[in-house]
């Protein structure tokens, strides 16, 4: 691996683009996902949103909630996003909300009731594009 790779996965972020006005920023837009998460739960039945950018949506949310709360690297966050996702994907495939005996909705909606290898695209997809997004919006920021 080169050394400017190796550099920008160990690196910290800076502070300065860890400040109070990015996290909130990011919390901002962890905020609006989860509302337009919400909506596609209660109104989507069916089809390519409910079962795709929901899934895509959904990394991005936790990508947003990790970078107003935690200070990592880009890649570090979208790969520990992407992990979370694929843990979540793995209790399904285990059946763990049968297991539990768990009847919420709620839960059942959020942790959602059946592994498909499709979602694990979409989180990939959703950590992908959330890690492009935060690099185009600072390369835009540094320009300035």
């Amino acid at each position: 691996m080169k050394e400017d790779a190796k550099e920008a996965i160990n690196l910290p972020i800076k502070k300065d683009e860890f400040s109070q006005k990015r996290r909130v920023g990011w919390a901002v837009i962890g905020v609006i996902i989860l509302a337009i998460e919400i909506y596609i739960a209660i109104f989507i039945k069916g089809g390519f949103i409910r079962h795709y950018i929901g899934d895509v949506l959904a990394t991005a949310m936790l990508y947003a909630f990790g970078r107003a709360i935690f200070r990592a690297s880009p890649i570090n966050l979208a790969i520990t996003v992407f992990v979370i996702s694929l843990f979540i994907e793995a209790l399904q495939y285990l059946k763990i909300l049968e297991i539990l005996g768990v009847k919420s909705s709620t839960l059942r909606i959020i942790f959602g009731g059946t592994f498909d290898w499709t979602d694990i695209i979409c989180y990939l997809v959703g950590c992908i594009l959330a890690y492009m997004f935060e690099n185009l919006y600072m390369q835009k920021n540094k320009a300035r």
